[in-house]
């Protein structure tokens, strides 16, 4: 089932004229004018006039998602989008869901040749129409006389506004061009989102029920499995998917029952490298004393925007093997959690689902995980309304993680929409309708199955894990793939839809710097402008910044009995004092505040040859990720000594290691944390070298 073809697209045939675009309504034949930058909206005679023999049909297309925003070094390149196919998943409301199937980018710039070849495209245009071709994104279209349903918004929260929901507002930006020029884009523009949209109907005593599975995928922390994981400093995770199993029934007084789950990574700050000598290592890039404030956020928007909530987390429990890195992030999580001041009444739930339903035993997740939460599930209800008018609110929700909140997740949120099926069942009297029961009940485990298939594709790749050895197998080896070879350009494309290319330049690392990130959207010389008057709304605060190197030789040091009269605090607090010569020299400038006796803000410390440099090291990092690990304690016990002090971070390459830290009332001002490590030895097999930021 296709859409109508409601827009054509003309440019400027004249080379000798200056080059614009013409958007044309072909119901109401008005026009959008796109020339030098600009946007002008035109009527029907306006149109007939400037159309005139000047310009050349291009294409036809079903939407318009706005204009593109691209800047190389600082120069603003515009591009229409359009969308070229599509097709219809479902009406309801009045309102056509239509699934992008293709695009077509085109340049505001310069006229496109009568030859022109996609093949020749550039290679962000072509990623990008490989992102917006993966089934995964979606728009409305009304059907009838008034506007159309918005796809950002759930039952619920439709219920109390029509303003969207910018966390799945895809294509935002490219409604801005068109915003600056006072264009109407509730006429002209579309709103995209990404996820997926499930549909079917059953019969049901003479009602025919709707059912859809609406995955909504926030684009506050958007990106591709091993690019993007963990939280963000604004409290956004990765993967973040609000998930909406809804009930329509329009024989029934426009009957609406609808139900709300959230997942997401689990939000703190770590990162998974995507193929490491064959395994998937969990590794922290920020510790969780400097994780608390982007934690807090994370908490605290689910509550404003969910009500009351319920942590499942279905990571592994188990100290050795594969678990032992999902073990240490979910201990990691707990401990986050129960110091949030909101940990007595949001409980958080840990389930090991490969233990506890390990065989595929899927049913127990009715034995022994129901138990724990029915509760919360019966006190948290679902949303419904009748004839527009509110009968019952959702009142919380179960946020459900595993590692990539993908195969584990999805088996659980299905089981949890099943079990709030029941209760709509019985709320529409036919519970002990055995064949209706199990109508409903089939049709939507096959929906949940392709709504968690969908989302994987999204995040990962591939289709989701189902439990079946050989779709498995071949499903982790395209991941493999997938994740190693092919994320980046996805990651490139993503960005680019929802930034442009601005988080590449200066400007926006300035930007991003001083402005909160919804400030990114500005136009370039709006930023130019507040970068360069800075001074007039930030305060700058001298820090102390101490740092430090030592070759420890192996720690032979402090096994020897020659040195054991020393110990750290002489070098790194008290050196200046028991010194002849400081070995931490104060560069402080005359003028400013005396350094002696003021405790620094940062330390920045280095050790060499943390362990012995033979063979056996080299390959192996068991023993000095553990030497590495008592240093980081030892350390952050000495220089506590006066004030407190938190680790930020810390890295290792064999026998060198970096570790931040910094003073415990700075910790939540610490943000654009980045570590990386780089191995120069054996052509880049073993290390030597490493960088810190």
């Amino acid at each position: 089932n296709m859409a109508a073809l409601a827009l054509r697209v003309y440019q400027k045939t004249d080379p000798k004229a200056e080059f614009s675009v013409l958007l044309e309504n072909k119901k109401s034949k008005t026009s959008l004018l796109l020339q030098a930058g600009t946007v002008s909206t035109l009527s029907q005679p306006e149109t007939d006039v400037i159309r005139g023999d000047h310009y050349g049909r291009l294409l036809d297309a079903y939407a318009c998602l706005g204009v593109l925003q691209v800047c190389p070094r600082e120069n603003t390149q515009l591009y229409l989008v359009v969308v070229t196919k599509c097709i219809k998943v479902c009406t309801i409301q009045n309102t056509a869901v239509h699934r992008i199937q293709d695009i077509d980018v085109i340049s505001l710039h310069s006229m496109r040749p009568a030859n022109y070849k996609a093949q020749e495209e550039e290679s962000w245009i072509k990623e990008m129409k490989k992102l917006m071709g993966n089934e995964s994104f979606y728009f409305t279209i009304s059907s009838g006389t008034g506007e159309a349903l918005d796809l950002t918004l759930c039952a619920q929260r439709r219920s109390r506004t029509t303003c969207t929901d910018n966390r799945f507002f895809w294509n935002r930006m490219l409604h801005l061009h068109l915003k600056r020029f006072g264009v109407d884009c509730q006429q002209w523009l579309i709103k995209v989102m990404c996820g997926s949209v499930e549909f079917s109907s059953i019969y049901m005593n003479n009602h025919t029920p709707k059912i859809l599975i609406i995955s909504r995928l926030s684009c506050e922390r958007a990106g591709t499995r091993f690019m993007v994981r963990g939280v963000n400093d604004g409290g956004h995770v990765a993967n973040f998917v609000e998930t909406e199993q809804m009930i329509y029934i329009d024989t029934m007084d426009d009957l609406i029952l609808s139900y709300i789950q959230t997942r997401g990574t689990v939000p703190l700050f770590w990162e998974q490298p995507g193929l490491n000598v064959g395994s998937h290592k969990v590794k922290m890039s920020r510790e969780p004393e400097v994780s608390v404030q982007a934690f807090q956020k994370h908490m605290r928007f689910l509550r404003e925007r969910y009500g009351q909530q319920v942590v499942l987390n279905l990571l592994g429990t188990g100290v050795t093997g594969r678990s032992q890195g999902e073990a240490a992030l979910s201990h990691m999580f707990q401990i986050q959690h129960i110091n949030c001041c909101w940990s007595k009444d949001s409980p958080h739930i840990v389930f090991d689902f490969h233990q506890e339903c390990k065989g595929g035993h899927i049913e127990n997740l009715h034995k022994k995980l129901q138990p724990r939460i029915k509760d919360e599930m019966e006190s948290f209800g679902y949303f419904c309304s009748r004839k527009g008018q509110v009968m019952s609110l959702q009142r919380g929700t179960m946020r459900t993680n595993c590692l990539d909140c993908l195969d584990r997740t999805n088996r659980v949120q299905t089981y949890l929409g099943l079990d709030c099926l029941n209760k709509m069942l019985e709320d529409l009297g036919v519970a002990n309708n055995g064949v209706i029961v199990q109508r409903f009940n089939a049709k939507l485990e096959e929906m949940w199955k392709d709504n968690g298939n969908r989302i994987s594709q999204i995040y990962a790749g591939t289709g989701a894990l189902q439990g079946s050895k050989l779709i498995d197998g071949a499903r982790s080896a395209a991941r493999t793939f997938q994740n190693n070879l092919l994320d980046s350009s996805k990651q490139e494309a993503i960005d680019i839809i929802l930034h442009g290319n601005l988080l590449n330049n200066y400007l926006a690392a300035l930007s991003r710097s001083l402005l909160p990130n919804s400030y990114l959207y500005a136009p370039i010389k709006v930023l130019h402008q507040l970068c360069d008057h800075s001074t007039e709304y930030t305060a700058s605060i001298p820090l102390r910044v101490a740092v430090g190197t030592y070759n420890v030789n192996g720690g032979k040091h402090f096994r020897s009995l020659a040195y054991k009269h020393l110990s750290l605090d002489d070098w790194l607090l008290d050196s200046k004092k028991n010194a002849v010569r400081s070995s931490l020299v104060d560069t402080t400038p005359e003028e400013e505040e005396a350094g002696e006796g003021r405790v620094p803000d940062v330390f920045a410390i280095g050790f060499e040859e943390i362990v012995d440099l033979n063979a056996t090291n080299i390959v192996q990092n068991t023993q000095w990720s553990e030497n590495a690990a008592s240093w980081g304690k030892e350390l952050q016990k000495v220089i506590s000594r006066d004030e407190k002090f938190v680790m930020v971070t810390w890295t290792q390459l064999v026998g060198v290691a970096l570790f931040v830290y910094v003073n415990e009332k700075h910790a939540n001002h610490v943000r654009h944390v980045s570590v990386e490590s780089v191995k120069t030895g054996m052509q880049g097999a073993t290390g030597y070298a490493t960088l810190g930021t």
